[in-house]
């Protein structure tokens, strides 16, 4: 089963319990895949709707068995640095910061930093630290929010830490 028909049948059971399919894709072996499913609402989504979530969509899983063997089902919500997978997604969080990889026709993968001004008719733009970007949504292979409450605690609570070659210099 491909990655598509694997949406087409789990999407409609999560649109008719009240979540959006942020992402889904399967990783693993063929042997032993890992099925990651990413949702959200309005809102925001909690550990108890997670599991319940998984407990339907095993159930779906079950029936339909597009795996041979066992898999692993993950079910979370898309977090604080959630994927942007859709132009839909794109719009949302127009103003944020985001990561962006980009792979051109033909040239090595390139990753941008900076705010989604706008996503339409497949074409995002950004504004980096070099200027306004334009890319093309077939050319992105990854993209994501920027947690930058996450990025401000990390950086204090590093400066906060003497460096090792002062613990060492005190030691002494």
């Amino acid at each position: 089963m491909t990655d598509k028909e694997l949406e087409n049948l789990l999407v409609p059971e999560l649109e008719t319990m009240g979540f959006e399919c942020v992402k889904l894709e399967v990783v693993g072996s063929p042997r032993h895949p890992v099925v990651r499913l990413f949702i959200d609402k309005e809102g925001g989504v909690t550990v108890g709707e997670c599991a319940r979530v998984s407990r339907a969509i095993a159930l779906v899983l079950e029936h339909a068995d597009p795996f041979p063997g066992s898999y692993l089902l993950e079910v979370s919500s898309p977090g604080s640095n959630r994927p942007l997978v859709t132009e839909a997604h794109f719009q949302r969080f127009a103003g944020e910061q985001a990561k962006v990889v980009v792979q051109h026709a033909g040239e090595a993968k390139r990753t941008y930093l900076g705010r989604i001004r706008s996503c339409a008719n497949g074409v995002l733009a950004l504004d980096t630290d070099e200027g306004e970007v334009i890319v093309g949504l077939g050319e992105v292979i990854r993209a994501n929010l920027i947690n930058q409450e996450y990025k401000i605690d990390k950086k204090r609570e590093k400066e906060k830490r003497p460096s090792k070659w002062a613990e060492r210099r005190d030691e002494e």
